[in-house]
């Protein structure tokens, strides 16, 4: 028996089950933004904020939308995906 596939209410429940991931999803909502700006924006470190974007990320809650070059890094920005709205 193969597995089932997720369903976006079951990819949505697991992301919103860590108060960190809910707090990004609603930032990210707001408007295109990284994860370093997210971390500012609700207190937190940036490398636990950036961890929780790559789930919402890989669970299709948010996509990648630009780049930009700051001091010899990569600053990724995220937006909400449609999917993710439709279900809020």
């Amino acid at each position: 028996m193969q597995p089932r596939a997720a369903s976006i209410d079951q990819r949505l429940a697991k992301a919103l089950s860590h108060a960190t991931r809910a707090r990004a999803l609603a930032v990210i909502a707001e408007g295109k933004t990284s994860p370093k700006q997210v971390a500012e924006r609700i207190g937190e470190d940036l490398r636990s904020v950036a961890y929780h974007v790559r789930v919402l990320h890989k669970l299709g809650c948010v996509e990648m939308v630009d780049t930009r070059q700051r001091r010899g890094a990569t600053e990724h920005f995220y937006r909400i995906t449609e999917r993710a709205l439709r279900k809020r």
